[in-house]
């Protein structure tokens, strides 16, 4: 009986990580080079693993890294830097890059790491390239935690929770000078491109006094204007996966949505709860789309809960 006890826990060891590549996930900067591509990933903490996918249109990966070092404590969070960005392979001149690309880049590294299954967690656009990664590789995600995340394809209402937000910004001196510029044109350096969108963080959260200067804290990285102008984030619909792709998901997924969130509506996240088989939704009030920082207490909670589970 022992020996078939120790024979199950090696398979059940063996279906998450690879015995082959335990360096590779140790704790600490790493560099894989796989099909002619660069990426640089960090893992840090203790627990089961998690990985982070970033969003791919150059905002690299540190505000990630920073605000959702909490996890830390309970898991292995693992982030990497998308191709484009940070110390991964920068774009060439005149290449195009889609969510696809950066999902398949995902799985390249899946293998690199040796790991049969993962728990993935994505933010904003990082969620829908994890949306397509888990439509794509099923069998290969255990875990999906979604947060902001954008659905590629959506073409429906906004809903009643984004119209409310969308008036009270309207009448908030908070939000005046935002409002007025978050559509002029960005800079075209990458120096430019990130002061740029830290002078206009405070547009996409709740409160701007309370929380912007948390999140340019934690935007430590140089942001991509090279990578932003490559990548298509958000393709037409006819030419975005099939919302009914969502069926293909077979991971246990929770989807954590500000209430307030500007610019991926709350009607997004029902969607995807709806479209998800037994996805759970958590819907957050008084945040928008940086939930972690704006209310962390509602925020790592559940997430910490459903990893967990």
């Amino acid at each position: 009986m022992k020996i078939l006890i120790a024979g199950w826990l090696a398979l059940a060891l063996a279906t998450t990580v690879s015995a082959t590549t335990p360096d590779r996930l140790s704790p600490g900067d790493h560099v894989a080079d796989v099909d002619g591509l660069r990426f640089h990933y960090r893992v840090a903490g203790h627990g089961p693993l998690l990985v982070v996918q970033a969003p791919g249109w150059g905002i690299g990966t540190d505000y990630l890294a920073n605000g959702l070092a909490p996890l830390r404590a309970h898991f292995t969070v693992l982030t990497y830097d998308p191709r484009g960005t940070g110390d991964s392979t920068p774009v060439r001149a005149n290449e195009h890059l889609g969510n696809l690309d950066l999902a398949n880049d995902l799985e390249r590294l899946r293998k690199y790491w040796g790991l049969s299954r993962m728990n993935l967690l994505g933010h904003s656009n990082g969620s829908a390239i994890a949306i397509v990664y888990a439509e794509t590789h099923p069998a290969q995600v255990d875990k999906l935690v979604l947060v902001g995340s954008q659905l590629l394809g959506y073409t429906g209402d906004s809903g009643p929770a984004y119209d409310a937000e969308k008036a009270r910004r309207k009448a908030s001196p908070d939000f005046a000078w935002l409002l007025a510029h978050i559509g002029d044109k960005a800079p075209s350096d990458d120096q430019g491109f990130t002061t740029y969108f830290r002078e206009r963080v405070g547009f996409y959260v709740y409160d701007p006094g309370k929380d912007a200067p948390t999140i340019v804290r934690q935007l430590t990285n140089t942001m991509s204007r090279s990578m932003n102008r490559a990548f298509d984030e958000s393709p037409a619909a006819d030419k975005a996966p099939p919302l009914s792709d969502l069926g293909k998901i077979t991971a246990k997924t929770l989807v954590v949505e500000g209430r307030q969130d500007p610019v991926c509506p709350l009607a997004e996240s029902e969607f995807l709860r709806d479209g998800i088989h037994g996805a759970r939704l958590v819907a957050i009030d008084r945040s928008g789309h940086f939930p972690w920082v704006e209310q962390p207490g509602a925020f790592f909670a559940p997430v910490e809960s459903f990893l967990s589970e």
